[in-house]
């Protein structure tokens, strides 16, 4: 299987609401992507995210997906610095799918 990430700033973020998001990482999933949303989604997200994929997904095909929220990174610019959140969300068959963030 091949393995496809697909980056989301947190520039491109802003733009979008909750459901937008939602409906962003939904089409992904079904298209057997991860997502990776910099400056991540709050809890509010997650949850709408668990309630529209219950509404949206042929549950005879698609299992499932897994959300992960790596520690923030410490990122140094040329004049300041600061902490990204990032979530990773993948489908349910990533089973060994790990971040590591350096």
């Amino acid at each position: 299987m091949d393995l496809h990430i697909n980056f989301v700033t947190e520039n491109t973020t802003r733009k979008m609401n909750s459901t937008q998001k939602c409906d962003f990482i939904i089409s992904k999933l079904k298209s057997e992507c991860v997502v990776v949303f910099e400056g991540g989604l709050d809890a509010e997200e997650e949850a709408a995210l668990i309630e529209e994929a219950m509404i949206q997904i042929d549950h005879q095909d698609f299992l499932g997906y897994k959300i992960l929220n790596p520690a923030p990174l410490r990122m140094n610019g040329l004049f300041s610095r600061k902490n990204v959140k990032m979530t990773v969300i993948a489908p349910h068959n990533y089973e060994h799918l790990s971040i590591a963030l350096v």
